[in-house]
């Protein structure tokens, strides 16, 4: 056997060679075979996986889409957003959340809430003499008007804006002397003599100091504005002298004021009583980022204010003019403008307040 084996070992060794070349070859014609038909019909598991890829990929597109969108990143009512925190302010050492109610307020008088509601940007140490919105108003003065600063049709009352000084009021003074009665084609007429000369009409209203005669319920001839209303006989005694010290009471039908002139008469108590007229004021007006402009106003007229961008105006009239401030009405309403001198400085600069009856 070993003889045999040893003879034949090389054909037997060819033999196998041959047979696993067979075999290998037959192995390959197979599988390329199950390749052709894998491209020509692929399995059902492979066209899911194909179909799950296709859908991730619109999955991913409007995943995309919506990281682009500004909606998705809008800041929350507490002021955080997805990259920020809720904010804190530190206001005299402490820190402070002004989105609670219990916190104090950062600018007095205007609360947190007002602020944050109207979108405000409370972190700035100025924002209450700010106009954000480039009404003419500063966010102060719109709240105490009790408009919104975002608003660009509401505004507060455009004569908030308006200041004056005691020099800019235009006075006229009057001074008359009551020389007493005298009958005049049947009816008393009071003779009253300029201190200064006035239009007098019986002479083509040419200035004077000629007496003039005016009976009760009458006008004071070259001064319309002083109306007789009564006589009012007084006497006084001094230093065992009486002395006539008889009344004439006159209106002012601008104001509405009462004015007595005395009798005159040698005593060393007799005196002139001077009426004053305001004739006209010169009004001061600047809207918040605007030159100032000065306004002349004569007393009864009307005048118009308006806004930045000249689409809103406001038309007023000029009342009365007192020791406590000028009287204005629009509508129905009046307000009183204070004198610089009798304001209380504020950050608005504001010195109009509402009247008490309106």
């Amino acid at each position: 056997m070993k003889n045999f084996l040893s003879r034949y070992y090389h054909f037997l060794v060819l033999g196998l060679a041959t047979l696993v070349t067979l075999g290998s070859a037959t192995y390959l014609i197979l599988q390329s075979l199950s390749f052709k038909d894998t491209f020509s019909h692929p399995p059902t598991a492979e066209k899911a996986a194909t179909s799950e890829i296709s859908h991730n990929s619109t999955n991913a597109v409007a995943a995309l889409e919506m990281i682009k969108s500004k909606g998705i990143w809008k800041s929350n009512p507490n002021g955080s957003s997805p990259f920020v925190s809720r904010p804190y302010l530190l206001k005299d050492g402490k820190l402070i959340d002004p989105m609670i109610s219990s916190a104090p307020p950062l600018f007095p008088p205007v609360p947190n809430q007002w602020l944050i509601d109207h979108q405000l940007d409370y972190t700035d140490v100025s924002i209450l003499e700010r106009d954000p919105n480039n009404k003419g108003f500063t966010v102060l003065e719109e709240f105490l008007a009790g408009t919104d600063p975002n608003d660009p049709a509401k505004f507060p009352n455009l004569c908030t804006k308006l200041t004056y000084t005691d020099t800019d009021i235009k006075k006229s003074t009057y001074t008359f002397e009551f020389l007493g009665e005298e009958e005049n084609n049947g009816r008393m007429e009071f003779q009253l003599r300029p201190g200064q000369p006035i239009p007098n009409p019986s002479k083509g209203n040419r200035p004077d100091t000629s007496v003039r005669g005016v009976v009760k319920g009458e006008v004071v001839p070259g001064a319309p504005f002083l109306k007789v209303l009564d006589y009012v006989d007084k006497k006084k005694t001094i230093n065992d002298t009486e002395y006539d010290f008889g009344e004439l009471i006159l209106e002012n039908t601008l104001t509405g004021e009462r004015i007595a002139i005395t009798k005159k008469n040698v005593s060393r108590e007799y005196q002139k009583r001077p009426i004053q007229l305001v004739e006209s004021v010169t009004f001061h007006y600047q809207l918040t980022g605007a030159p100032q402009e000065d306004v002349l106003v004569e007393r009864g007229k009307e005048f118009s204010l308006g806004t930045l961008d000249k689409k809103h105006s406001e038309t007023y009239k000029l009342v009365d003019v007192s020791n406590d401030g000028i009287l204005l009405e629009k509508g129905g309403k009046t307000f009183t403008v204070k004198s610089s001198a009798q304001s209380i400085p504020s950050p608005t600069g504001s010195s109009v307040v509402p009247s008490p009856d309106h």
